[in-house]
């Protein structure tokens, strides 16, 4: 995984896609591609996940994927991909900086993003090879963190597993995916 930072947002890249799952209560300013999260469409992997202060900076990231021909295959040629990257913003930005942010991507280890506005978003990544079902359990347990941090806004909560096998069962997965994400909120 990589992470890239750049004021306002926080993108996760996952060069070879991941199995990703989401949690969203309340109203968020905006979001994007959370139904292929859904653990009955087609799109098994996503290939980003961008948290940000607006909603334009998600074309960045998915024009930098492109390039590098990164994403779900819809051809035979290498370029022909559509790059998978659920979003969400916690306001109404409308610079596009993700871009920026993929050019700033460094390998990171697995933990915990949480970025507030007038909404939160969130995204825990787990050493785990998940479906997304249980990618979207973990979501839902990481939730309980903005919760026990006292950020009771509008909130959407991602998981994102990195394929890694482990011993660690589902619910010690959730309940450290909780404290972490409580760790960072505060």
């Amino acid at each position: 995984m990589l992470v890239g930072r750049v004021p306002g947002v926080v993108v996760v890249l996952a060069p070879g896609g991941a199995v990703a799952g989401v949690d969203v209560r309340g109203a968020p300013w905006g979001t994007r591609e959370l139904d292929l999260l859904d653990p009955s469409t087609l799109v098994q992997r996503v290939h980003g996940i961008v948290l940000s202060d607006g909603p334009a900076s998600v074309g960045g990231v998915v024009r930098w994927l492109a390039e590098r021909h990164r994403g779900f295959p819809v051809g035979r040629e290498p370029h022909e991909v559509v790059p998978i990257v659920p979003a969400a913003a916690v306001g109404r930005n409308p610079d596009d900086r993700g871009y920026a942010a993929c050019a700033a991507a460094v390998p990171a280890e697995p933990g915990a993003l949480v970025v507030v506005g007038e909404a939160v978003a969130a995204l825990v990544v787990v050493d785990a090879d998940l479906d997304k079902a249980a990618c979207r359990r973990v979501a839902m347990s990481a939730h309980d963190g903005l919760v026990r941090a006292g950020l009771h806004l509008p909130a959407t909560v991602f998981a994102l597993a990195t394929g890694v096998p482990t011993t660690t069962g589902l619910d010690d997965l959730c309940a450290a995916a909780a404290d972490r994400v409580h760790a960072s909120a505060t």
